[in-house]
This record gives structure tokens, C-alpha cells and sequence, in this order.
């Protein structure tokens, strides 16, 4: 093995990712729950609104949730990189595998979020040809899930982004 990487897992930044969904499944939650709540009359007995209970629930619960599987995806996962290819294993709940082969890959690229910046983090994507669509349509990638997709492998969360990128493109391009 030539290298290995770990994703870096900062939790505040997990935290605002899901903030639209948050809001949303809270609005949700307190009219779907606890209109169904009212209707059967099992929280009469309480001065609060079924809604502001079942609101406040997905509030704190969904927050709660994605910070721990988040986390929990972001310790198991690891990229090891070979002479010849790269194997990645993530998921806590769902096992991901997945190996490509350096004479596979079409394009490097380098992805620099706002929030990854502050912390010196960055995504390196490997491209192949195969089709597919890239871990960043995929809804659950909030909470950590979707980084293998049919098309490559997104190396994300990692320090010193440029320098890795710079180390796995000499070796793709090395390949092709």
C-alpha cells in the first residue's frame, strides 16, 4: 500500500448541512404526528399542543440522528491507495466496498466547498466511464450516506486536499 486516508468529521458543519431538512421534517412531523396525535385524544391531558410536541421531537431528534451515524460513517471509512488502484470501505449500518483501478479513471478533480476551506479540507473525485451519477445528487449524503456512486469515488473530508490531489493525479496519469 503506497497510502492510506481518513475523511475528517467536523460536527457543526454535519449540523447546518441538514438544516433544510430539519426545518421541513419538523413542520412535518408536528402536522402529520401531531394531527394524528389530536384526532385519536391521546394527548389531552397535556397543556401543549400536539403540534409543538411532535415539532419539537423532530427538532432535537433529527439533528441528533444525523450527527451520530454521520459520525459513526466517518470513523469506519478509509481510502487505500495501491500501485494499481484504490479500495474505500465506508458505513456503519450499510457496508460500502468499492476498487478502481488507476487505468480506469478519466479525470481528477478537486472540490473545495466554503465550509471545507475553513478547515483545510477539501473532495478529490476519480471519474470513470462507467455510468452512474456523483455522490452529490444523492439526498442521504447529508448524513453520510452516497459516496460510492457507479461513476468513481469521491475522497472527501480529507487534509491537505491539494497535495493529495496533486499525489493521486502523478499517479493516475502515471497509469494512463
Amino acid at each position: 500500500m503506497k497510502f492510506s486516508l481518513k475523511p475528517v468529521f467536523i460536527g457543526w458543519i454535519t449540523l447546518v448541512s441538514q438544516i433544510p431538512l430539519q426545518l421541513f421534517f419538523t413542520l412535518w412531523c408536528g402536522g402529520f404526528f401531531g394531527g394524528m396525535l389530536r384526532s385519536t385524544g391521546m394527548l389531552e391531558n397535556i397543556s401543549v399542543s400536539p403540534f409543538i410536541v411532535c415539532g419539537g421531537l423532530a427538532f432535537v431528534g433529527i439533528p441528533l440522528i444525523t450527527y451520530t451515524i454521520k459520525s459513526l460513517n466517518y470513523r469506519r471509512t478509509e481510502y487505500k491507495f495501491y500501485e494499481d488502484r484504490l479500495e474505500f470501505e465506508e458505513g456503519f449500518f450499510t457496508i460500502n466496498k468499492k476498487s478502481i483501478k488507476f487505468k480506469d479513471v478519466r479525470e481528477v478533480t478537486l472540490r473545495r466547498g466554503i465550509l471545507q476551506r475553513m478547515y483545510g479540507l477539501g473532495t478529490v473525485y476519480l471519474a470513470t466511464l462507467a455510468t452512474g451519477s456523483s455522490s452529490y445528487s444523492n439526498p442521504f449524503a447529508a448524513i453520510g450516506f452516497g459516496n460510492i456512486s457507479a461513476s468513481g469515488i469521491s475522497v472527501r473530508d480529507i487534509t491537505n486536499p491539494e497535495e493529495t490531489y496533486q499525489k493521486i493525479k502523478a499517479i493516475v496519469d502515471s497509469r494512463n
